[in-house]
């Protein structure tokens, strides 16, 4: 700060100037500044340098903290930067939120209020940058001391303002406007406020859907060959299936479809299709389910399942269906989306929309008492429910409702990223084990799993994911706890650990792997067959549900 002499006059003639944050956002293209001018009485004294000392008692308590901040010294802003860094958040996209600019004529007092915004952004978990200076103002103007113009009588001011400014990128709009609401609150003494706010809404759907093709085209092949193959899947699903075959009691009915059907609602190559379908099949044989003890099939060879679909269409609810998340998340659409989108409306395809009502009738065609999904999958199963109860009281109780068999194993993460499930549409396939690799490939991809620096072994999900994600699959495989592998293996080095799980899961995977060549290396139409006679089993058995469905309709 700058201060002549005459600085009593001075006070008297500087007019304190306070910035209040606007309080609405402004839109996308357009950022409205609203600013408020005005004095307050004993702020004047004490921008002269602290001349007269301020009455207010909240100011007096600031200028005591300051003074004792500047006593005891403030360590260097770099060293501060080394505390700090852990509640620092980098923006990911760089998508502008607000820009905070504060004004003041005192260096101590901007600066004090900047490291102030600054770590209440922290604690906010806002990507929050700078604070960065800005160019200063400087006013200069000329005071007349007497009645006479003479340049003897006349003294001259300067005033220097100065900036600093904060931007935040890629924040949740309510914790910017909490965070400017908690800095409103506490506003310090001789600092002022100005902050532009942003709201960003989202591109054009079709121009959304132009910019993912090739990302879509990208992922659609893994996701679709190597269905059923994927350790995650394994583990997560088809043992589980097979364990449900081994234990069911004598009477219970199991069917097992390779859903084709619903794999169409993306345009496939014919020959392409065929090829996965067969090798889906040979992965369920593989894996340990038994044709004698279970019905397989594929779904587009049973009939059924088409005509109850568009029976069940004609009770099925369109509201319903346009509040599920799957078609919104395959177009790539906020969840809030809805049918009066104009331009989603045009980019829907009906399969898909209608995608969960071919499920429904998946499991009533059959009169499905229990269905073994995942709890991603409970909000369809849910519609099945809904739908079943809205046909049976327009015509009576012809289907059960069916329940949700939830999957006792937990989701099995990526080795290359621990924090994200294990996916088949992951672009890097050392993210994922698959019921084909040798043992080697599951060697080397186990080897480059993400761990951390640690030496012991520790089981925490929260501070160690990757080391914590290679005990669990290794829990699943030996059917033992996290926490006891955890001390076994506790003076063990991270090596050793990731060495005894290639061991345990290239075992345990290769009677699979080698039933699964052979199945797919077979001459003799062997999986026709199989598939064939599961079909006829799957159309009798859904005969005689369509019978009813047709009497009480009247077709």
């Amino acid at each position: 700060m700058y201060a002549l002499p005459n600085s009593r006059v001075l006070a008297r003639t500087i007019k304190q100037f306070q910035f209040i944050v606007p309080s609405r956002s402004v839109t996308s293209s357009v950022s409205k500044l609203h600013t408020d001018t005005s004095i307050r009485p004993n702020e004047e004294s004490a921008v002269a340098n602290g001349v007269e000392q301020p009455s207010n008692p909240q100011i007096k308590s600031w200028m005591e903290r300051l003074d004792s901040v500047s006593s005891k010294g403030r360590l260097p802003r770099s060293v501060q930067a080394i505390y700090m860094r852990p509640l620092r958040r980098k923006a990911e996209y760089g998508l502008p939120v607000c820009d905070l600019q504060l004004r003041s004529y005192s260096v101590r007092n901007v600066e004090f209020f900047a490291d102030f915004a600054l770590r209440a952004a922290y604690y906010l978990k806002l990507p929050v940058s700078g604070p960065v200076p800005l160019p200063r103002i400087v006013e200069r103007w000329t005071f007349p001391r007497s009645n006479f113009v003479h340049k003897k009588s006349q003294e001259n001011f300067e005033r220097i303002t100065l900036r600093r400014l904060i931007q935040i990128k890629d924040g949740n709009p309510d914790a910017v406007q909490a965070w400017l609401a908690f800095l409103r609150k506490h506003a310090f003494y001789g600092v002022g406020m100005k902050a532009n706010l942003w709201e960003h809404e989202s591109l054009d759907v079709a121009k959304q859907m132009d910019e993912s093709i090739p990302e879509i085209e990208k992922s659609l092949q893994p996701h679709l060959e190597q269905f059923g193959q994927r350790q995650g899947n394994y583990l997560g699903a088809l043992r589980e299936w097979v364990r449900l075959q081994d234990n069911a009691v004598e009477g219970t009915r199991l069917l097992f479809s390779i859903v084709d059907l619903h794999a169409i609602t993306i345009p496939q190559n014919g020959q392409t299709l065929k090829k996965w379908r067969k090798e889906a099949f040979a992965t369920l044989l593989a894996v340990g389910l038994d044709p004698n003890r279970s019905t397989i099939f594929y779904q587009s060879n049973v009939y059924a399942h088409t005509e109850l679909h568009w029976i069940l269409s004609t009770v099925a609810s369109m509201g319903y269906l346009s509040r599920m998340t799957q078609w919104k998340s395959k177009l790539q659409l906020p969840e809030d989306t809805g049918l009066e989108n104009s331009v989603a409306r045009s980019k829907l395809r009906l399969g898909l929309f209608a995608y969960p009502v071919l499920q429904t009738a998946d499991i009533l065609v059959h009169r499905a008492t229990q269905v073994p999904v995942g709890e991603d999958q409970r909000q369809h199963l849910e519609f099945s429910r809904y739908t079943a109860n809205s046909f049976n009281h327009l015509y009576g109780p012809i289907f059960p409702l069916p329940d949700a068999l939830i999957s006792p194993a937990k989701r099995v993460m990526s080795l290359k990223e621990p924090t994200l499930k294990m996916s088949k549409s992951h672009t890097d396939d050392r993210s994922r084990i698959l019921l084909t690799d040798s043992a080697d490939d599951i060697r080397k991809k186990i080897k480059v799993a993400l761990t951390d620096s640690e030496t012991h072994i520790t089981y925490d999900p929260i501070r160690r994911p990757g080391v914590s994600n290679l005990l669990e699959i290794l829990s699943h495989f030996t059917e033992r706890s996290c926490d006891d592998l955890a001390l076994e293996f506790e003076s063990a080095s991270l090596r050793a650990l990731k060495d005894h799980l290639a061991t345990q899961v290239s075992d345990h995977l290769q009677p699979i792997r080698e039933r699964y060549r052979s199945l797919m290396g077979d001459k003799t139409d062997y999986l026709e067959v199989v598939a064939e006679q599961g079909a006829q089993v799957a159309r009798a058995n859904a005969e005689l549900t369509m019978s009813q469905v047709r009497e009480v309709m009247g077709l």
